[in-house]
């Protein structure tokens, strides 16, 4: 996969997102770290196969076969960028390592960085595909940054769970902080 110049800004902006949000005076929780970006990469692919989610609720699961098709690549795009990152996967402990839980939950975290997520992809003119490619491939450089704390086949396999619960998953209703314009306070 090439990356863009507009993906790899993107990948920068989302690290920096995370790590703000989450970090706020204290060290950022690893796991939540990985699990938030695999989540917001699997949830904007999961945007990229133009279902209508607004007629579901949101948190309940979607199946659908585009993401089944799409979601290997993302899993692709973490192992590649890993081993270029130079964090070596253990075959024999994938099936065994489980680090900890997010400290978030799937909603939480979504309400937490959606909005500022499409921002971000919608100013650098990035499809939602491009823009879970991104993502993706920040949540390596995540899990790369954690691994000295996770393992890096926890944080490889936190990476995987997250990915399928936000593809598999119907996101909270995009929501508008801004004020109409004809309203002053």
């Amino acid at each position: 996969m090439e990356v863009s110049d507009q993906q790899s800004k993107v990948t920068g902006l989302i690290v920096d997102l995370i790590s703000r949000r989450l970090g706020a005076d204290k060290g950022v929780h690893p796991m939540t770290a990985i699990i938030s970006s695999a989540r917001i990469t699997g949830s904007i692919l999961l945007r990229s196969c133009d279902l209508k989610l607004e007629i579901y609720e949101p948190g309940s699961v979607l199946l659908s076969p585009e993401v089944n098709e799409k979601g290997p690549q993302l899993i692709n795009i973490l192992g590649h960028m890993l081993n270029n990152f130079g964090v070596t996967i253990d075959q024999s402990k994938l099936k065994t390592e489980k680090g900890e839980d997010s400290k978030l939950t799937y909603i939480e975290t979504m309400n937490l960085f959606q909005n500022d997520v499409l921002d971000i992809i919608q100013t650098h003119k990035l499809s939602f595909e491009e823009g879970a490619q991104a993502i993706a491939i920040s949540t390596a450089f995540i899990v790369k940054e954690c691994a000295s704390n996770t393992g890096a086949e926890a944080g490889f396999n936190a990476a995987l769970y997250g990915f399928v619960e936000g593809s598999k998953t119907v996101p909270p209703y995009l929501t508008t902080n801004k004020k109409p314009w004809y309203k002053v306070w």
